[in-house]
């Protein structure tokens, strides 16, 4: 008895000192608050009525279905650029072709127009990745073995859109993607309005793992939303309108969808802002696209 009781008091004080250097861990940024933990009441709260400035937002991740997903609070943001964000988007563009002058048009960027989510939503913490899709493309034969923990590309919109709705989610909206990576600030980047290499997930001949670049997440906490992977969204692809919106789904119908956040081969500041749109057949495939899902907060709750 004496032994048994010796062992029940030393799994109760290995326990005592797992929680107390947990807490340690946690309180230094070194270890995550464990996903299965609730939402704290106050940001229950603030989601649904909403943030004004991404620094009132204190990320919230959570594990849903095997799948760490962001909470988005609702909120109003600026989507689109602005003339002065198109200027630095063309002075990168004239950069990157040199001699040749810039071979992009962002007009499509504009009008920037105020765009309000209305109800929050959880988006993946990162794009769907190979091990989560359950297979690789083998798309390029060229490519090093693929790992589990790349972004699932060459899917095609249709692709993309079923992953999403086997897992009770769906497409987001261009609205909803880009405010998960530009916020409430209406940051040109997920990581801010200055071009930092070192935060896009970048590579030159394959994608990249997800979640690298951890330091270049956005406000709500998704990451990759610079480089990694080209994601699909929703929408059809057609003009911006410059009236203010509440949720908008873009066109009931056209001919090409869009991707957004540009890809691991994207090596200039304007590919990779936020508001950079780029239509494209929705059967379309490559090395350089893939996507991540959303769910409705009350799904999730």
């Amino acid at each position: 008895m004496k032994a048994r009781s010796s062992r029940v008091e030393k799994m109760k004080f290995v326990k005592i000192i797992g929680w107390a250097v947990g807490v340690i861990l946690v309180a230094f940024g070194i270890m995550r608050i464990p996903y299965y933990l609730p939402i704290p009441e106050n940001q229950f709260d603030q989601a649904v009525e909403g943030v004004t400035e991404n620094s009132l937002w204190t990320p919230v991740v959570r594990s849903i279905d095997g799948f760490n997903m962001a909470l988005v609070p609702s909120g109003c943001f600026e989507m689109g650029s602005t003339d002065a964000q198109l200027e630095e988007a063309y002075s990168s563009c004239e950069s990157y072709y040199g001699a040749l002058g810039c071979q992009e048009d962002f007009s499509n960027e504009q009008p920037s127009h105020m765009v309000c989510i209305s109800q929050p939503f959880w988006i993946d913490e990162t794009s769907v990745t190979n091990r989560q899709y359950g297979s690789d493309s083998r798309l390029d034969s060229s490519f090093p073995q693929k790992e589990s923990n790349w972004p699932r590309e060459a899917v095609t919109w249709e692709m993309a859109s079923d992953f999403c709705a086997q897992r009770n989610g769906r497409l987001p909206t261009e609205a909803e993607w880009e405010y998960a990576s530009r916020g409430p600030d209406s940051l040109i980047y997920p990581f801010g309005n200055t071009y930092d290499i070192h935060l896009v997930t970048l590579r030159k001949i394959s994608p990249a793992p997800v979640n690298e670049k951890p330091e270049g997440a956005s406000w709500v906490g998704a990451q990759d939303m610079s480089g990694g992977i080209a994601e699909w969204v929703y929408d059809w692809y057609g003009p911006y309108s410059s009236n203010s919106q509440t949720d908008p789904t873009g066109p009931v119908s056209g001919a090409e969808r869009i991707v957004k956040g540009g890809s691991w081969f994207a090596h200039a500041a304007y590919f990779v802002r936020a508001a950079y749109r780029e239509p494209l057949d929705p059967d379309f495939s490559s090395s350089m696209t893939g996507f991540r899902c959303v769910r409705d907060f009350q799904v999730a709750r």
